[in-house]
């Protein structure tokens, strides 16, 4: 029989190990994001469907909501290993006289692959150039880009609701790095074993948008 001073202890060293744990998620290395590209878009608002929600804008790395040019894919301008622009010249010229309509978002993405319980380290080729400088970081975003397909699929945080379940920011993006590497974590996870969310692998990327 376990008396209380024992169950005491017991919630003391789970408490200690979890708080260990976090400790450790904060003190763990990161590499350095990567720039992939460049990518204007038609910077959604949240419709009825998100409900009630402090969302003002959706800024995520996926077009599934807010949308790029018409036909931009056919135009044969992007890079063929992200399907992002190299350039932010080169993505405005895909845009046109309808400039105004547009925001051009600049991504950075983490060199680490999150394929269900496995965060490996992954080889990035990029061919991106340009300076950020005129750019403001909205925040980070888990993104999937299943095998097979050479641009990005779906972010979760906004494609399937994750606003519900997750704390985003005002772009529904993630503020803090160690939170978005532990959700893009169990994202891919529970795509994988529980078929919770779309299918992966997974990605982690900085969003930076240019000033107007």
């Amino acid at each position: 029989m376990i008396g209380p001073l024992n169950r005491t202890m017991r919630r003391t060293r789970r408490s200690r190990t979890a708080e260990l744990g976090r400790l450790a998620e904060r003190m763990m290395s990161k590499p350095d994001p990567i720039l992939i590209g460049f990518f204007p878009k038609r910077t959604a608002r949240p419709d009825a469907w998100f409900g009630e929600t402090s969302v003002e804008e959706v800024c995520s790395v996926s077009d599934c909501i807010s949308t790029g040019p018409e036909d931009w894919i056919n135009r044969w301008k992007h890079n063929m290993t992200w399907w992002l622009f190299d350039t932010e010249e080169v993505a405005w010229e895909i845009v046109g006289e309808d400039r105004p309509a547009y925001d051009m978002y600049a991504y950075r993405l983490f060199p680490v692959v999150f394929d269900g319980s496995v965060v490996s380290p992954v080889a990035v080729e990029a061919t991106a150039t340009g300076d950020l400088s005129e750019y403001d970081f909205l925040g980070y975003d888990p993104v999937s880009r299943e095998e097979g397909i050479s641009d990005f699929g779906h972010s979760p945080l906004s494609c399937n609701k994750g606003f519900d379940q997750y704390q985003v920011n005002r772009f529904c993006l993630l503020d803090d790095l160690n939170a978005a590497w532990r959700i893009t974590s169990e994202i891919a996870r529970d795509a994988k074993e529980k078929h919770s969310w779309e299918p992966g692998p997974y990605y982690l990327c900085e969003v930076h948008r240019k000033r107007k």
